[in-house]
């Protein structure tokens, strides 16, 4: 219902009264971002490049994963300050606000390795939380987080083709067809022989960011080496997910 022929509908229903005002940060973060140009990409062809965050921010993220070490962390920006600042960033979150055509909920953050070794070698622990499998990662698929939602992603390693870069297929973040809602997994073939030229794997060194409606086709492509990213949702009216239970 919230991505099918009836989604109109819906997003006129969620344009009600909008939320508190989110509180933004306004200390420098992507000096080189275009924000008109980042809003026509993203609402044209479902993403856009943000450009690069500091490296003065990628390291103090970094600090915060060497304290526990671990292969996933859940809504990590309420412990570390550096990462709290990248999803309140003013920029970003009136990007996201126009986008929207309201204002937007801060919804999950989203720390990830790609696999249970760092850049440096050295063995992760698994997640503090359950993590539920919804679908292969590294398979063409489009996520629903509400009727309407956005993602900012940002590269914490340097990621090149060999690093399992972050795959998305450009003009797919529209409204579902019914087929499309049944099949919300889509094969490699088949995406190369529907899409061709419009799949974009996202390369850049550590701070690279980019914004996503992940209503967009995309995965996670298998790489060789290991990779950090950094993910931050923003929706229109759902409530933030509740804290996991740790594991036992």
């Amino acid at each position: 219902m919230l991505v099918g022929p009836l989604r109109s509908f819906l997003l006129r229903y969620h344009f009600g009264p909008s939320p508190t005002p989110m509180i933004t940060d306004s200390s420098p973060l992507l000096n080189t971002l275009n924000e008109r140009q980042a809003l026509s990409d993203l609402e044209r062809k479902g993403y856009a490049h943000l450009g690069k965050i500091s490296q003065t921010c990628v390291q103090e993220i970094l600090e915060y994963c060497e304290k526990e070490k671990r292969i996933q962390y859940w809504n990590p920006h309420q412990e570390c300050a550096a990462i709290a600042r990248v999803a309140c960033n003013q920029t970003i979150v009136e990007i996201v606000r126009r986008y929207f055509g309201s204002e937007p909920i801060l919804w999950l953050t989203q720390i990830k390795w790609s696999s249970h070794v760092d850049v440096a070698g050295r063995r992760l622990a698994s997640s503090a939380y359950g993590e539920p499998i919804q679908y292969d990662n590294h398979s063409f698929h489009y996520d629903v987080n509400d009727v309407k939602s956005a993602t900012v992603f940002v590269y914490l390693t340097d990621v090149d083709i060999e690093s399992g870069p972050h795959v998305v297929i450009e003009g797919t973040h529209n409204v579902k067809s019914t087929k499309k809602l049944i099949r919300i997994v889509l094969d490699d073939h088949t995406a190369q022989k529907t899409y061709g030229a419009r799949i974009e794997a996202i390369l850049g060194a550590a701070g690279t960011a980019f914004i996503e409606d992940t209503l967009s086709y995309h995965k996670a492509s298998a790489g060789t080496k290991s990779r950090c990213i950094l993910s931050i949702d923003y929706v229109l009216r759902r409530r933030v997910p509740p804290q996991r239970p740790p594991l036992q």
